[in-house]
């Protein structure tokens, strides 16, 4: 019985490569592809594959948003983080939300197989790149992380995603299905608990906490 993939990353000819990779395994079957964080969630439970592969950088909303909403629909879905992003923040925050595998895209041709097969078959796999190092940092800061209430709501994070990517009111509301006021509350309440005077600090925060790529 073949191992349903889906593989939701941004990058299309990446993407394109790797589906290319994956279809020559004869057990695994690629049943499905995005290009951005929303399409990503509404193809996967409606697929439902037994392991969804997402990029970190991806648009509209990141991965990590993507496999936190993943898990609370679907807790038997199987997440894969491929990344370029090799710190212990991005490493310790894929372990808060228990994904099963993270492999780094520069070693993706290598590796992606092996974690599949290895997630598939109920094991946990870290690339070899993440180091004894990068490890140790996150398993001894995990439980002060952990701790740390969460300042604005996932719902929030999704708006200020979507706004420092450029994105009018309007837009959002238009993506997101919500009225043009529940947004304008949210935009409100986004700034009023993270302290910004104004849109370039929005911005500020979501490329240093690489919630969007510069």
């Amino acid at each position: 019985m073949s191992i349903k993939v889906f593989l939701a990353d941004d990058h299309k000819i990446l993407r394109e490569s790797l589906i290319i990779l994956l279809q020559q395994e004869k057990d695994i079957e690629v049943v499905g592809e995005a290009a951005d964080g929303q399409q990503a969630i509404q193809e996967i439970l409606r697929l439902k594959p037994d392991i969804a592969i997402l990029d970190i950088s991806l648009p509209r909303l990141n991965g990590l948003e993507v496999a936190a909403r993943l898990k609370k629909e679907d807790p038997a879905l199987k997440l894969i983080i491929l990344t370029m992003h090799k710190n212990e923040d991005f490493v310790a925050r894929a372990y808060q939300l228990e994904v099963n595998g993270y492999v780094l895209k520069e070693n993706a041709l290598e590796e992606l197989l092996k974690s599949i097969r290895i997630v598939q078959a109920g094991g946990i796999y870290l690339s070899t790149d993440i180091t004894s190092t990068v490890v140790a940092g996150f398993v001894a800061n995990f439980s002060q992380k952990e701790k740390k209430p969460e300042l604005i709501s996932s719902r929030e994070r999704e708006i200020l995603q979507l706004l420092a990517e450029g994105n009018s009111n309007k837009d959002i509301a238009q993506m997101l299905s919500l009225s043009l006021k529940t947004v304008e509350t949210h935009r409100s309440n986004i700034m009023h608990k993270l302290g910004f005077k104004n849109i370039t600090d929005l911005v500020l925060y979501a490329v240093r906490n690489h919630i969007i790529e510069p």
